[in-house]
């Protein structure tokens, strides 16, 4: 049975906690814009995250396709912590989007 090596999978998670970081880190200077009125910059700022989220998504993606295509996915700490990180960064953004809309009522 064909398999992923351990590498390229710690491989795989470090981009996905690397993109996903990257998320969070834009959302979170959106958030800071918008509470100072710069709408502007707080929305680019948000596209800036969703394009970062969607990387890490992808990676993600793509090796749970491979164990969906029969190939064997090594247990792995680190790959778990990835898909911590990616979910977690994406209920932090969909959280600070209501929260950007909440600044642009006031």
């Amino acid at each position: 049975m064909e398999q992923i090596n351990k590498e390229e999978l710690a491989l795989v998670s470090m981009n996905v906690i690397l993109h996903a970081g990257n998320a969070r880190d834009y959302v979170y200077q959106a958030v800071d814009k918008a509470s100072n009125g710069d709408f502007v910059q707080a929305d680019e700022l948000m596209e800036k995250a969703n394009e970062e989220i969607v990387t890490a998504h992808k990676a993600q993606t793509n090796t749970l396709q491979k164990e969906a295509e029969g190939i064997e996915i090594p247990y792995s700490p680190l790959f778990g912590h990835a898909q911590d990180t990616i979910m977690t960064v994406k209920s932090e953004m969909n959280i600070m989007r209501e929260i950007i809309k909440l600044y642009k009522k006031i």
